[in-house]
């Protein structure tokens, strides 16, 4: 027993050091790159951003398919072909001339982070874990993402903005790919699929969701999608997915292009993981205690002000100071694209419709992602910056907000009505 509790510990550190490596260095750093490369191969913005289209929609394909792949091949498998598939796409970025290759490469980083990041990290997590502390574990290992981009952002952008060399960007994924290439070998090393005493017969994610409140049965997928709140909530989701997309994508570029000097916008985004990090575990324990219309609203008017924030960033002292502001903001809201997914699903239809509905709810968002950096880049090419896109996107906010009120209150409703009969069932039987 000593030696499986030891190990779960070993095979747990490999989990945070993947989601703060591959999450850290191929996905928080992407910002980075949008400006260095499109200025030195003179390629439109709109252009380039297509590739986080190619990246997400080929994320949402693979996620639908995720427990019948991991019940084929296993985690292990998985998580080494998803490290290859982002060592390749390191490698072509840092040779890649032209759009095609970095629309290939796009392909490659979707495959690599849909075997290596969040349903995977859940489900391994609930292999190496006792129920008693799931959450809290999995928790600490998303929680990686935020300080694998404080590291990146003062790692790579030195080199991707060398003096006087236009290319960094090839010396930065080409240190991306030696860094992924030593993970692998730890990974190949020392991962093991499971403890030797668990039962083979697992069903893949049967544990994934929220690890405390107030969980139900729930409804069937099928009586679900005949609730208009369904569709409803589908696209607030895909807005929400939107405008953070958005949010996230271009925030680091907008504050190169209004003149904030390269070495700040690096500290800047170092805190911004920084306070990411701490916003995941807030976002759980403000469920917990007040529940989720407490929860979500916070989120979704930090949201708001952030994208307002970044409306009045500018390179003076006050649009600096605008600038810090919009960090803690967002990172507040940005936990509506990662955690905050189970949790709907849980709280609106229960656990009957648990794992659909977190698969539904994942691929809008997912969706929302992948039109959410074209059409901000797409508004920086018509208009000459992104303040057109911020609105547009705080007003998408705004409805969500509004809209997801009338959601989760007809969704309690039903769900008191549902738990009243049943309960008089019960009654009338005894």
């Amino acid at each position: 027993m000593k030696k499986r509790l030891d190990y779960s510990w070993v095979v747990i550190v490999l989990c945070f050091l993947t989601v703060c490596i591959t999450l850290g260095f191929c996905s928080s750093g992407r910002t980075m790159y949008l400006t260095a490369i499109t200025e030195a191969l003179d390629i439109k913005r709109s252009a380039f951003s297509l590739g986080d289209t190619f990246r997400y929609v080929t994320t949402t394909v693979l996620n639908l398919f995720f427990g019948t792949l991991i019940m084929k091949f296993g985690a292990k498998r998985l998580i080494l072909s998803g490290f290859v598939s982002l060592i390749s796409f390191a490698l072509v970025n840092s040779f890649a001339e032209h759009l095609i290759l970095f629309y290939a490469s796009s392909i490659l980083l979707g495959i690599g982070l849909s075997w290596t990041t969040t349903s995977m990290m859940s489900y391994v997590a609930s292999k190496w874990t006792s129920d008693k502390n799931r959450g809290t574990v999995t928790g600490a290992i998303l929680a990686a993402n935020g300080i694998g981009g404080a590291i990146s952002a003062q790692v790579l952008s030195p080199i991707i903005f060398e003096e006087g060399n236009p290319f960094g960007f090839r010396n930065a994924y080409r240190l991306v790919a030696v860094i992924l290439s030593v993970m692998f070998v730890l990974l190949l090393l020392f991962f093991k699929e499971a403890p030797k005493d668990a039962s083979k017969n697992d069903v893949p994610l049967k544990k994934v969701r929220k690890a405390r409140g107030g969980g139900w049965v729930g409804i069937e997928y099928s009586e679900a999608k005949k609730k208009p709140y369904f569709y409803l909530a589908l696209i607030c989701m895909a807005l929400t997915g939107m405008s953070l997309q958005g949010l996230s994508g271009i925030s680091t570029p907008h504050m190169y292009d209004v003149g904030i000097s390269k070495p700040l916008v690096a500290t800047i985004a170092t805190v911004s993981s920084l306070c990411l990090t701490s916003s995941k575990f807030l976002a759980g324990f403000i469920y917990d205690k007040k529940g989720i219309k407490v929860a979500m609203n916070i989120s979704f008017f930090a949201s708001f002000f952030s994208l307002l924030c970044l409306v009045f960033v500018s390179n003076t002292p006050f649009g600096i100071v605008m600038a810090f502001i919009r960090v803690v903001f967002s990172a507040i809201a940005l936990p509506l694209e990662t955690i905050m997914l189970p949790l709907f699903a849980s709280e609106l239809f229960g656990n009957k419709s648990f794992a659909k509905m977190v698969g539904m709810f994942t691929a809008a968002s997912t969706a929302g992602f992948a039109v959410g950096a074209p059409f901000a880049n797409l508004c920086f090419d018509l208009f000459g910056n992104y303040n057109v896109a911020f609105i547009v996107f705080a007003c998408f906010m705004i409805f969500v907000t509004v809209t997801m009120q009338f959601v989760v209150r007809s969704a309690h409703r039903d769900r008191e009505l549902l738990e009243l009969r049943e309960s008089t069932e019960v009654a009338l039987a005894l």
